[in-house]
């Protein structure tokens, strides 16, 4: 798994959409320090994840996922939950959380874990809705995916979208 990483460091490099990621990734002392506070051991996808860009916002994803603020993201999670009158599902890990309606968050277990999107269903209904996007690594290469075609869709970013999503096809089959 980590030639997953490797090679989608060297293509979100080498083609502009990220620049150094060098310096961007936390060290093994931090992440073991973040399982012992919470518990758990965190899967290899996770783990490599952190380690590439654990410290920083990649401008690619363009939402956090920094190590630093996972406490944040669980009382932001909690709140949400408590609100809805829900728990999260056993073996659920938070791992972000967007503007306080929604949170992304892993199932334990397995080194490539599915990920799931816990969101509020609307203003107007109450309650909670889940959403699967696969193994960590599948939903990592798809949000990227995302986020180069609305980034092409404003104008923001000159590549060729078809090329840049088969590519990413590619690495993600590193993960296997």
């Amino acid at each position: 798994m980590q030639a997953f990483y490797t090679r989608l460091d060297q293509f979100l490099v080498t083609t502009g959409l990220e620049g150094s990621t060098s310096g961007l990734g936390c060290s093994e002392a931090e992440v073991a320090a973040q399982e012992q506070a919470y518990g758990v051991q965190f899967p290899l996808a996770y783990r490599l994840f952190l380690k590439w860009c654990g410290r920083a916002t990649l401008q690619s994803l363009a939402q956090d996922f920094r190590l630093a603020f996972l406490d944040y993201y669980w009382d932001s999670a909690r709140e949400l939950l408590t609100e809805n009158q829900a728990t999260l599902e056993p073996g659920g890990f938070v791992f972000s959380e967007w503007q306080g309606y929604n949170f992304w968050y892993f199932l334990l277990g397995c080194a490539n874990p599915m990920v799931k999107l816990c969101l509020i269903k609307s203003d107007l209904e109450p309650g909670l809705e889940y959403h699967e996007y696969g193994r960590f690594t599948d939903w990592l290469i798809n949000q990227l995916k995302t986020m180069v075609q609305l980034r092409y869709s404003l104008g923001r970013l000159d590549v060729q979208v078809p090329a840049v999503w088969a590519e990413l096809d590619q690495i993600a089959q590193l993960a296997d």
